[in-house]
């Protein structure tokens, strides 16, 4: 019931959603602790929703690659560099100072926005 509510919700308030395409099995075996818990978070199940959704409202639903190095980008200067997943902030040398995951959010749509120029053209 929560995937079908948050999933109509976004559908319906938004033109365009990008994500990042998980492997969420890959994920659940790298050692957290937290293999099951991983595997039913229902992630799968919530982007199908979301793209049905969005696909009957006649909106988009942009996937960006998994190999896409959305955490190692600067959202600000579009460098590139290695950062550990203990490293919860991404500093670059341009100056900008920003949450890892943030950084990361803002990358994978700056993609997605790319990507569907792409489609467009």
């Amino acid at each position: 019931d929560f995937l079908h509510k948050q999933s109509t919700e976004i559908a319906n308030r938004y033109d365009m959603v990008c994500i990042e395409d998980l492997n969420m099995r890959s994920m659940s075996n790298q050692g957290f602790r937290n293999g099951k818990a991983t595997l039913d978070n229902g992630y799968g199940m919530f982007t199908s929703m979301l793209a049905y959704k969005l696909a009957d409202r006649g909106k988009q639903l942009m996937v960006v690659d998994k190999w896409y190095p959305s955490s190692k980008t600067c959202s600000r200067c579009g460098s590139v560099k290695e950062i550990s997943l203990e490293q919860r902030r991404y500093i670059c040398k341009c100056g900008m100072n920003l949450d890892r995951d943030l950084n990361a959010a803002i990358n994978i749509r700056m993609k997605g926005y790319e990507m569907y120029c792409q489609m467009a053209a």
